[in-house]
């Protein structure tokens, strides 16, 4: 069975992304249109890959184009600060 891993939700991004569109008064509307047209695919390709349509790995393009380039770096840093509080509190309570 294809896809639904993620319940098809790049397909209301995709029609969202459309309506905002055709209804733009601005450059801005226009803008995060496209944008939404971008995270629209980057979830799509991420869908495929979760539901073994496609290797891992095949999603990175297309999430690369919707995140700023230090996006993963913010993440990174976020789950290592996560990590060394956890590790902090454990051997805290170990030495009591």
């Amino acid at each position: 069975m294809s896809g639904g891993s993620l319940d098809y939700v790049y397909g209301r991004v995709e029609d969202a992304a459309s309506t905002v569109a055709a209804r733009a008064e601005t450059m801005l509307h226009r803008a995060f249109a496209a944008h939404l047209h971008k995270v629209a695919k980057a979830l799509k390709d991420m869908e495929w890959m979760l539901s073994g349509d496609r290797s891992p790995g095949s999603e990175e393009p297309a999430i690369r184009a919707v995140l700023h380039e230090s996006a993963e770096l913010e993440a990174a840093t976020e789950q290592a600060r996560k990590a060394l509080a956890d590790l902090k509190a454990a051997l805290s309570a170990n030495t009591r």
